[in-house]
């Protein structure tokens, strides 16, 4: 699966503008990574210097932390694996094409 197809466009609680965002769940399971979903949200996100409520936010409805576009960079650059930047350089494409493939299908 590529990174394109678990990018969502919510409402950020905010500043009640719409945004990208991947859930953190979504990433864990595509990164496949061999540490739980809760060491993964501990060390990545919680413990890290992402910044609560402008990088990432709690999504109760669905049990999870919705990640901006940066922070799911910069937690792609800090796994260092090779599905990491395969998923990295995935990513970096989508932002250079101005997520049209994305913004296009969904309006």
């Amino acid at each position: 699966m590529k990174i394109e197809n678990i990018i969502v466009r919510l409402q950020n609680p905010q500043t009640n503008k719409r945004q990208l965002f991947i859930s953190a769940r979504k990433l864990h399971r595509l990164l496949d990574s061999n540490v739980s979903y809760k060491t993964f949200l501990e060390t990545n996100v919680l413990w890290s210097r992402l910044r609560e409520n402008i990088d990432y936010h709690f999504n109760k409805q669905f049990d999870t932390f919705n990640l901006s576009i940066c922070a799911v960079q910069a937690i792609l650059i800090m796994e260092n694996t090779e599905q990491s930047w395969i998923l990295f350089n995935e990513m970096t494409d989508l932002i250079n094409d101005g997520f049209s493939s994305i913004l296009i299908k969904r309006g």
